[in-house]
């Protein structure tokens, strides 16, 4: 019965050691699996933060010295611009009240530095995404950045044809108001909004706006202009051949046999000795010594006296 009992408890404790030896096999083996990938994940992430931490650290430079550089360049173009626009008497692109309904007041000088500030901000956020390898944002930030250049040449165009259109109009109007022409202030407008459609029409191709549509525009804005300048010549010549033609005819008729310098004339209300005899005027001078030019066409419809100098005889006519 003894060595009966012993051997029962030989393979009991023989199959306990055996459960207990998998139990211990089986825990390693878990655990193992659950912490390796842990470490290994773990590795990796200080791995990655130690070769990206230098990119960082220089993106985060390249950040810091372009927003310094930004302001300052910006500070330096305003107070430039300022000059060269108090230079211009241009302070403001609004100053013209057309553009002022359009598109509102605001500082040119602001607006060109707020532009090159913008460049140099672009320019260094691009070297800091450069740094740290993100090919595709630095590719469509350079795009961007190649892009503000065409913005810079837009305001440019659009405030130097606005100063250009300002000494344009104000020399027309005041042309229009010695001449005594009617309708100023429509035709000073009209003028003002041809100029400012064609710079702003230059300018927006430089930001690649209408680059198809806006050429067919300033060309037909230029026949326009062609159409209304040939029209106007050709105004102004019939009302300046209506004058001048019958004062040619006059002066080839009878001009150079009737009226010879040295005589004593009295045309109307006008005495003296003929000075000077033209094709389209004679020159008239007076008791006082006065020079009066007589325009030929005038003659038409007046009456002359011409007194001989060598005898008291009168002769009238009209010629």
């Amino acid at each position: 019965m003894k060595s009966g009992s012993i051997y029962s408890s030989m393979i009991i404790s023989a199959f306990l050691l055996a459960i207990s030896g998998t139990s211990l096999v089986y825990a390693q083996q878990t655990s193992n699996t659950f912490i390796e990938p842990e470490t290994a994940a773990l590795t990796t992430f200080v791995d990655s933060v130690a070769v990206a931490a230098p990119k960082i650290i220089a993106a985060a430079v390249l950040l810091a010295i372009g927003l310094v550089a930004g302001k300052v360049t910006a500070r330096v173009v305003e107070k430039a611009a300022k000059k060269i626009m108090q230079k211009a008497n241009l302070k403001n692109i609004s100053e013209s009240h057309l553009i002022e309904e359009t598109v509102g007041k605001f500082d040119s000088a602001h607006l060109i530095a707020s532009t090159v500030k913008w460049f140099v901000y672009l320019f260094f956020i691009v070297a800091a995404i450069n740094a740290l390898q993100l090919a595709q944002l630095t590719n469509a930030l350079t795009s961007l950045w190649l892009w503000i250049p065409n913005v810079l040449a837009f305001v440019l165009i659009v405030i130097i044809g606005s100063v250009i259109a300002n000494y344009i109009i104000k020399w027309v109007n005041h042309e229009l108001v010695v001449h005594h022409y009617g309708g100023t202030r429509y035709i000073g407008v009209g003028i003002k909004a041809v100029i400012y459609s064609i710079v702003f029409a230059v300018g927006l191709t430089q930001i690649g706006i209408g680059q198809s549509v806006i050429p067919t525009l300033v060309a037909a804005f230029s026949w326009s202009i062609a159409v209304a300048l040939g029209a106007a010549i050709a105004v102004g010549l019939g009302f300046t051949l209506k004058d001048i033609l019958p004062a040619a005819i006059v002066g080839a008729s009878h001009q150079r046999s009737l009226f010879k310098v040295g005589q004593k004339v009295k045309i109307g209300d006008v005495s003296g000795v003929i000075t000077a005899s033209e094709v389209l005027h004679i020159i008239v001078t007076n008791e006082k010594n006065e020079s009066i030019i007589i325009p030929t066409k005038d003659l038409m419809h007046k009456q002359v006296t011409i007194l001989h100098s060598k005898s008291k005889d009168q002769h009238v006519l009209t010629v």
